[in-house]
């Protein structure tokens, strides 16, 4: 498949009406993979509004409206079509947008910044910077930030969108044919998979575990944990409900605030800092009422105790776990932010350490160490961080 040739000349079709998104859905079902993107708005609001979807085939490029379209059913129907490979650049926030507005993930995928990470083409690399490196191709950038919901879209707004994904099947053939000669496409689509994983919490309501976000959580006392856990649950269903960002709601400087001295009126509510009037008036009943559940709460009913920043010592294990890992990468020829990062090497840690009996068949292991990680790293690791 050829890379376009002149980039600001490239082919593309509007689908604004039902019909259209239809037929092309049907035709695209016999497709062996898809580029996607999407452009969004979400500056004041929790969820993002997608503003256009974008899908390009080996003929070209396809700009749909989602404010004109009313039948989502075909696109959704092909998104989950486990024939058709979905191909994206650093989906994250996409699947979100896929999950807002059709209530649903795509599958399967292919993310072309993670496959580049596993081909040492550069860990986070941007779009642009891919597309220069597979391509030789400079794209343009002034539309980043632009106001994709207005009508109608300029002409720039359209190229750039088009541009999105024109470039992503041949980067994707080049990519796929990579992984398979290296033996890494298993590996690949396992991490792949699991990227909609991500938003696993989003999907179940559950928020029981966002009080942990709060780095100086390990400070507070029992009936305090309950009180921030309790907070942050409330705030995330009421952003959600109200569709505003969760500072919008509460900062979390006030939030930490509110649990940390457990104020029993709204006057003492209204002393804490970044607590407004306003706040206090409409919220401030249904707050306190938490903060009575969580004061009069016995211990063995609060989330237990937070884990505290590391020791010197314990800093020191990380740090022997994190070399050996750049080690192994450099071993198996891998970036060593994709064989293990920090984030996975702590969350390691805390598992080992609430283990006495250390037994690595019985530890709470972070999911990507159950999978082709597991027989390369996680024995030495574990060995490793261990006490």
């Amino acid at each position: 498949m050829n890379f376009p040739a002149v980039p600001d000349q490239v082919e593309f079709k509007t689908i604004t009406d039902d019909a259209t998104l239809a037929a092309c859905c049907a035709r695209w079902q016999c497709e062996p993979a898809l580029a996607l993107d999407t452009e969004f708005m979400r500056v004041s609001t929790f969820y993002p509004q997608a503003a256009l979807f974008q899908v390009a085939d080996a003929e070209g490029a396809w700009l749909i409206d989602p404010l004109t379209i009313t039948d989502w059913e075909p696109l959704r129907q092909l998104l989950l079509n486990p024939a058709v490979v979905k191909v994206l650049h650093s989906c994250s926030e996409d699947l979100l947008v896929f999950h807002t507005c059709l209530g649903m993930m795509p599958s399967p995928l292919f993310d072309t910044q993670l496959a580049a990470a596993f081909l040492g083409e550069g860990t986070a690399i941007s779009y642009q910077n891919l597309v220069k490196q597979h391509a030789g191709v400079e794209l343009p950038k002034g539309e980043t930030r632009s106001d994709w919901l207005q009508r109608p879209l300029t002409r720039e707004q359209q190229i750039y969108a088009a541009l999105d994904v024109a470039y992503l099947l041949p980067v994707w053939e080049q990519q796929d044919a990579r992984l398979q000669s290296q033996g890494r496409r298993a590996w690949f689509e396992e991490d792949c998979s699991r990227l909609a994983r991500q938003y696993a919490t989003e999907l179940s309501g559950d928020f029981s575990d966002y009080y942990l976000n709060f780095r100086s959580a390990w400070q507070l006392n029992a009936q305090q944990r309950a009180a921030l856990r309790a907070l942050a649950i409330w705030r995330e269903q009421r952003a959600r409900k109200r569709d505003r960002p969760r500072n919008w709601i509460l900062k979390d400087a006030a939030l930490y605030g509110i649990a940390l001295t457990l104020p029993s009126s709204k006057t003492q509510l209204a002393l804490i800092e970044e607590v407004g009037d306003k706040f206090v008036r409409f919220e401030g009943d249904q707050v306190l009422a938490l903060l009575e559940q969580a004061r009069v709460a016995l211990e063995a009913d609060c989330p237990g105790p937070v884990p505290k920043p590391l020791s010197q010592g314990q800093k020191t294990r990380v740090r022997r776990a994190q070399d050996w890992v750049e080690a192994k990468a450099l071993e198996l020829e891998l970036p060593a932010e994709v064989l293990g990062r920090k984030r996975l090497l702590m969350a390691l840690y805390y598992a080992v350490v609430a283990d006495p009996a250390l037994r690595p068949d019985a530890l709470a292991l972070p999911e990507e160490l159950h999978g082709w990680r597991g027989p390369l790293i996680t024995e030495a690791l574990i060995e490793i961080l261990r006490p």
